[in-house]
């Protein structure tokens, strides 16, 4: 009752096609699935005192009568209901003034009275066994004839009968024969000596088959096969008369054997093939560390205890020993552990009854070691530590001592020339061809252990840092199990299979080792360790890992590990997995509103519901941290959640609509998920529903169209008062507003081209004034009037044109004489040489001097200016190269600078501004206006310009010029 159960008394025991179990009680029935019961009790009965099961599993028809009742309990579909009972469910009752009791099932307890009961009988699905007035009669189903069997048979031998399907025995112990009954016929078979001991007990169920044979505590299962019965043992269990007086079921799937007391409520007794050695000495505990493998099968303390499967001995006498974390055996067989700060060699040859000590005078001698046949020990000497190695097993002759930082836990020969030495800080790598620590692997982790698998990988264990795999010199992370037990991990041992056992503080780990390095590479999915503990048979999850060894591989296969009760003694081979089937999940039982409900096919939620319950229905009798039980809705933020014991998932605050609800277990050992969907609808109130909100939707777009529809009409009626005079009014604006408008632009690009084209050549002039008011020198200043001077003629010239120029957007785009585009260019080359020339950047006009046109002149003086402008300002210490071509229909001016050059962005952006229409809205950015304008001018004179990338740097424009 402390762990569920509603009471202690139970009657009966079976499980289903479905695997669960199900328990009698009084007053009610249970639904076990290995974490949870589930109790049916409200059924509309005058008595609810059940009895015995019986019935057929296969059929999935299991039922219960109770006292006095003429309706059954059938269990059909994981799920009880009351049904009226007709012939297929008769139980007993009277018949001919007769009382007639049916047999389904025999117990320890079980009584046989004949005075009250007329006739006992066993039905089998050929026929049936009346046991009444001393007799045997067998009666056929099919033609109802009666055969008496045997006379002089008292009922209660009935205690000692059992039956396999149409074969009933009766073990008769005074005659030391079995009594085997077979369609009407009565013979004797020989079977072993317990089913006739007097002694023995006997338990058997018709519904399950299952027989077991109960003697001074032991328990033995019965089976029947190939004519001959045949036992095998279980388990001992002292306790078994005391507690038998209910029922008893095995599951052999899962290796428990479930016994129902009618007092003590139900124990499970789990069948493990861990075996755990205790030495069970007085005043001593069972706390096991270090130890030496003794023989194929055994281990050896320095406390003198061998210890093997389930049993335990003295080798020789030694006082119980406080330090038992360092023991190995020398290249005699010679037992060398640490002892009150010495070394001891206890020797074989003496029956290890002598030994010897070896101590370091003013030093500590932290722990000894022997691997890859070398000797050493870990010494502190005032705060600084050593690593002492010896010459072979001679531990008084020291052959190498090596300064190290750390205080060393592990020694690990990696090959002859590297030594790994673990620590509280990491692992030292020392070379002996080199005499010096080389490199330090896995910095600031403290080491615990270290293991090489069969493929040569290095792993190491830490404290509370978890395991790590050694990778190109490089310490990478094992990932953790999901409660990061695996943080305190120990030791790991490879067995035949490639499976990786971890022993850690809690627990003991299983995986594959390529599972674990495919995840490491490539970490998809999730990655799933098997955890063994006491629910699998261990007498303490916590194990021991920080003594020297703390793990054997034994010659006949056994691996053995030290725990804090004693050493855990186990073959890898017999080791199993316990998984669910891929089927074994049934989403069918939710709680709404405090009230149970059975579902169908989905989950429905009413609207206002505050919470839920959806019960996840698993029978699953290990672990359930081992399968990775998860569940999530799929809307757009759900993330996995863990499901515990309860296997409940819980809706809390869903938003209306539909969803569906995943769950996902781990049906087998290959780390793939089995997954389970089921609806689930959550009901919207009447305002949160997809047809209130269009129909409030649509009553406000009709409101605003009504208002709309009224106010046009007004509007309508006013505009036809001020129509006929705003149309009058209307064309003397839309004329006045259309000259206003093309003055106003003229304007500002008047303003624009002029402001742009004077910038440089004033600049010029204004930056050598001050050049020259800071210069002394009549060489230097000569220079400088002699640039102004030339400068300003230019600037003088180009001021004379400003009247054509006031004139360039309103100008023709042709000529009525023809000029040349060398002399165009030439003028410009001119203004600028000077500017140029300040930053030591020549200008160069290669035009053909036979290249005419006869396209507006200023327009093309405007374009050259702006463009030899900005390669002047963008070139330093370069030079400007002008050149032409012609072609039939076009001509073309390319202008290449060796300066800054314009971006990749910039160079999109210009380019894209000649391929706009003539009225399209021009988007300026922030690159200034000269190239804005340039490009309305060329598209005013119906020509192209291209940018591109100057060799080896700058820029290079090519204006394409319509002949």
């Amino acid at each position: 009752m402390d762990n569920g159960l509603p009471q202690n008394s139970i009657k009966d025991i079976v499980k289903d096609k479905y695997g669960f179990i199900w328990l009698s009680m009084e007053g009610r029935i249970l639904r076990y699935d290995g974490s949870n019961f589930v109790q049916y009790n409200n059924f509309k009965l005058k008595n609810l005192s059940f009895g015995d099961f019986y019935g057929n599993i296969k059929k999935d028809s299991i039922s219960v009568f109770n006292i006095s009742e003429k309706k059954v309990l059938l269990i059909s579909r994981r799920h009880p209901e009351i049904i009226v009972a007709n012939n297929t469910f008769e139980y007993g009752g009277a018949f001919k003034g007769k009382i007639y009791k049916r047999i389904v099932r025999n117990t320890i307890t079980a009584r046989y009275i004949s005075y009250y009961i007329n006739s006992y009988y066993v039905q089998l699905d050929e026929g049936s066994y009346y046991f009444e007035d001393d007799n045997i009669i067998y009666v056929d189903k099919k033609s109802r004839k009666r055969t008496l069997v045997a006379a002089g048979f008292s009922c209660d031998r009935l205690k000692r009968m059992f039956a396999y399907g149409e074969y009933i025995f009766i073990s008769d112990p005074v005659r030391k024969k079995i009594i085997r009954l077979y369609r009407g016929t009565l013979s004797e078979i020989e079977a072993p000596s317990l089913y006739t001991d007097p002694e023995t007990r006997m338990y058997w169920q018709q519904i399950s088959g299952q027989v077991f044979i109960i003697r001074q505590g032991k328990i033995y299962r019965s089976e029947f096969s190939g004519g001959q019965l045949k036992l095998s043992f279980l388990l001992e269990y002292k306790d078994i008369d005391k507690d038998l007086s209910g029922a008893m079921f095995y599951d052999e799937t899962v290796r428990k054997l479930y016994i129902g007391s009618s007092i003590n409520g139900l124990k499970i007794l789990s069948l493990s093939d861990f075996s755990v050695s205790r030495k069970n000495l007085p005043y001593q505990d069972e706390v096991c560390y270090a130890a030496v493998a003794y023989g194929d099968s055994s281990v050896l303390t320095q406390e003198g205890i061998k210890y093997s499967r389930n049993t335990s001995e003295r080798v020789f006498g030694a006082p119980q020993s406080y330090d038992k974390r360092y023991i190995f055996e020398d290249n005699t067989g010679n037992l060398v552990y640490r002892e009150n700060n010495s070394i001891h060699v206890r020797y074989k040859n003496t029956g290890f009854t002598k030994y010897d000590s070896i101590s370091f005078k003013g030093k500590e001698i932290d722990g000894v070691y022997k691997n890859g046949g070398l000797y050493s020990a870990s010494i502190v000497d005032r705060n600084q530590f050593y690593l002492y190695l010896f010459y072979h097993d001679n531990f008084k002759r020291i052959e190498k001592i090596i300064p190290c930082g750390d205080n060393i836990d592990v020694v690990f020969r990696y090959n002859k020339d590297l030594l790994y030495l673990g620590s509280g800080g990491g692992i030292y790598v020392y070379s002996f061809s080199r005499n010096k620590v080389i490199k330090q692997i896995g910095k600031g982790l403290p080491v615990k252990q270290m293991a090489r698998t069969k493929d040569g990988n290095i792993w190491f264990t830490t404290y509370n840092s978890g395991i790590y795999l050694i990778k190109d010199q490089k310490a990478v992370r094992v990932p953790p199990d999901k409660n990061n037990f695996l943080a305190n991990a120990h030791y790991l041992l490879e067995d035949q299979h490639s499976n990786i056992w971890i022993s850690s503080d809690n627990g003991l780990f299983r995986i594959h080792k390529n599972d674990l390095l495919q995840y490491m590479t490539t970490p998809q999915g999730a990655i799933t360790y098997y955890r063994y503990t006491k629910k699998h048979g261990l007498l303490n999850n916590e194990f021991n890992g920080s003594e020297n060894p703390c793990a054997h591989q034994l010659k006949d296969g056994q691996f053995v590990f030290p725990s804090m009760e004693g050493f855990v003694f186990f073959n890898p081979e017999n080791i199993r997995t316990y998984y669910p089937g891929r089927k074994d999940i049934y989403l069918e039982r939710a709680r709404v509103k405090g009230k149970m409900t059975q579902l169908k096919d989905k989950l429905f939620l009413e609207c206002g519901y505050k919470n839920a319950e959806l019960y996840i229905d698993i029978p699953y009798y290990s672990d359930l941290e081992n399968i990775y039980l998860q569940a999530k809705l799929d809307n757009e933020d759900s993330s996995w959640v863990n499901i515990r014991s309860d296997k409940t998932f819980r809706f809390s605050g869903i938003e209306p609509g539909n969803y569906n609800l995943i769950v996902r277990f781990l049906s087998s050992e290959t780390g793939k998920f089995v997954y389970k969907t089921l609806p689930v609808e959550v009901e919207a109130y009447f305002y949160q529903t997809v047809f209130f909100k269009i129909l409030i939707v649509g009553i406000i777009i009709f409101i605003i169209l009504v208002i709309v529809q009224v106010r046009t009409n007004f509007l309508r009626l006013k505009n036809k008062v001020l129509k006929n005079t705003l149309d009058h009014k209307d064309k003397e604006l839309l004329e006045t507003n259309n000259k206003l408008k093309n003055e106003s632009d003229y304007q500002k690009k008047l303003v624009e081209s002029i402001s742009h084209d004077i910038t440089t050549p004033v600049k010029f002039i204004a930056l050598l004034s001050q050049e020259l008011n800071e210069s002394e020198d009549p060489k230097t200043q000569k220079k400088y009037f002699d640039s102004i001077y030339k400068t300003s003629e230019q600037l003088y010239k180009f001021t004379l044109s400003l009247k054509e120029y006031t004139e360039l957007y309103k100008q023709e785009n042709t000529e009525s004489e023809e000029y040349s585009i060398y002399d165009l260019i030439e003028t410009k080359r001119l203004l600028f040489e000077e500017i140029a020339a300040q930053k030591n950047t020549f200008i160069s006009n290669f035009c053909d001097h036979q290249l005419k046109t006869r396209l507006n002149r200023n327009i093309l003086l405007a374009v050259f200016h702006n463009i030899i402008d900005n390669a002047v300002k963008n070139t330093s210490d370069g030079e400007i190269i002008i050149t032409s071509a012609s072609a039939e229909s076009y001509m073309e001016v390319s202008i290449a600078d060796t300066g800054t050059g314009m971006s990749s962005e910039q160079m999109t952006y210009y380019s894209g501004l000649f391929r706009k229409k003539e009225n399209e809205h021009m988007i300026f950015k922030n690159y200034g206006l000269g190239l804005h304008m340039v490009a309305q001018l060329v598209r005013k004179i119906n020509s192209e310009m291209t940018f591109h990338k100057n060799t080896p740097q700058g820029t290079l424009i090519k204006i394409l010029i319509k002949i």
